[in-house]
């Protein structure tokens, strides 16, 4: 075992090498001559049957023509063992994980190049939106491709809209205009004192919905990561803290977090926006499900969220991704079921199932007929805009997005002026940033003499 990996084994315990022995593995009585291609996916429930099914289709026909046998695992935590694994020479031969984690896994030597393995493949590249191979990419390498993408969209409840003197038909068009709107969709039990609100216009609070708690910047047209450096302490990063503290001073800050610390379960009938005391709120193509499962007479549509300028059309774009782990044992056969999974009807069907977008240019004849979201191509359409972006492609973004996080609730609660935690949070990323820089580019010094000193 390399020094690497007896150092993760260190660090991560007794019980993360156990599972290089007693990892996951599927039950199933395998046929015999067949290569077994172990797939490790983070999906469960319903999203985990949906991909058995496909996984069967494959074992069934492609898989007994070329004597393949893929093994699908549901599994929790799956991007930590996945590195585990990986570090200890046992790795599965495919791997579902979420995109921000491929600028950390490349950089580690985790992950192998795709674009030589797929050489060969019935896989055309340019059959998917740009964004999704730009996601797959670190550095100008491919490192991952789409399964299950989704973009986030601005959902508002029309009835709420006509009741405010709104036109349900005309959701806001500028980061200024959906404050705006915030402010006429609010109501309080006692209007003159405003001690107690009832129905809430908008809040990018984590606790209501708000699960990006970093994205706003993004909407002021804000390029948080070029490479090298983090920029939050911007134009860009200062009109977003600047747009959440003035909106919660305009609602009333003690009114706004009492009724923000009421919010129940996000999937089910008491998610605030499906009971209808949120008017509009930041969310994915999943929430229509919910909706259709819980309350399905509420009255509402999706639109693009808005920028700050009408002209910008920013679109934040995620998707989950396969990788191939390096150090796979068959690496060959598990391009063969890559192959298979990403013909557009197979992934299509998967997206269905998820309630998520297609990742082709050109969805197929039935991808939206057959979609039970009733507004799938207001998603779909997002991440063709020329303004999308995903997270940002940094190594240390588990650790600057905490950070963001703090920043944010800060902000959220008043607790000091919104421009110096911009500020501080700039600091504080900047040192993040720097020392992982300088320990990178001792580890690729040692690397280039030969060195394994830890």
């Amino acid at each position: 075992m390399t020094v690497r990996g007896t150092i993760l084994l260190i660090i991560l315990g007794l019980p993360a090498a156990a599972l290089l022995l007693f990892g996951p593995r599927g039950q199933v009585d395998v046929p015999p001559g067949r290569t077994v291609v172990h797939y490790w996916e983070k999906w469960s429930g319903t999203e985990a049957q949906v991909m058995q099914t496909i996984v069967n289709e494959f074992n069934q026909t492609v898989g007994a023509k070329q004597n393949i046998w893929v093994d699908y695992n549901s599994v929790s935590n799956v991007d930590q063992r996945m590195l585990i694994a990986t570090a200890g020479g046992d790795p599965p031969d495919v791997a579902g994980l979420f995109d921000y984690i491929i600028p950390q896994f490349a950089e580690r030597g985790a992950l192998m190049p795709l674009e030589d393995l797929i050489a060969d493949a019935s896989i055309n590249l340019d059959d998917f939106k740009p964004i999704w191979l730009q996601i797959g990419r670190y550095e100008g390498t491919l490192y991952a491709l789409p399964s299950t993408p989704y973009t986030i969209g601005l959902y508002y409840n029309r009835r709420l809209f006509r009741e405010a003197g709104l036109d349900p038909n005309r959701p806001p068009t500028t980061t200024a205009e959906l404050n705006e709107y915030a402010k006429r969709l609010t109501r309080y039990e006692n209007p003159e004192t405003r001690e107690r609100i009832v129905q809430l216009g908008f809040t990018t609070s984590p606790g209501m919905l708000g699960w990006w708690h970093w994205i706003w910047p993004c909407f002021f047209d804000a390029n948080m990561w070029d490479g090298q450096h983090f920029h939050i302490d911007t134009d860009a990063g200062r009109s977003a803290a600047t747009w959440t503290a003035e909106r919660r001073r305009a609602l009333g800050l003690p009114a706004v977090l009492r009724f923000e610390g009421t919010m129940g379960a996000i999937e089910g009938a008491q998610n605030p926006f499906l009971d209808e005391r949120l008017a509009m709120v930041f969310q994915g193509p999943w929430l229509s499900n919910w909706i259709n499962k819980y309350t399905p007479d509420v009255d509402y549509a999706v639109a693009p969220f808005p920028s700050v300028r009408p002209d910008l059309h920013r679109a934040f774009a995620s998707t989950d991704l396969f990788v191939i782990p390096t150090g796979a044992h068959h690496p060959r056969e598990a391009v063969i079921f890559l192959e298979y999974v990403l013909q557009q009807d197979v992934l299509e069907r998967l997206c269905c199932g998820h309630g998520k977008i297609s990742p082709f240019r050109t969805p197929g004849p039935g991808f939206y007929a057959e979609h039970k979201n009733q507004f799938i191509r207001v998603f779909d359409e997002m991440a063709s805009s020329p303004d999308a972006f995903g997270y940002p492609q940094m190594p240390t973004w588990a650790i600057a997005t905490d950070e963001l996080k703090k920043m944010h609730e800060n902000i959220l609660g008043g607790r000091s002026d919104p421009l110096a935690e911009v500020a501080a949070a700039q600091r504080r990323i900047d040192a993040v940033v720097s020392e992982h820089q300088r320990m990178y580019a001792l580890r690729r010094g040692e690397q280039s003499t030969g060195s394994t000193t830890p």
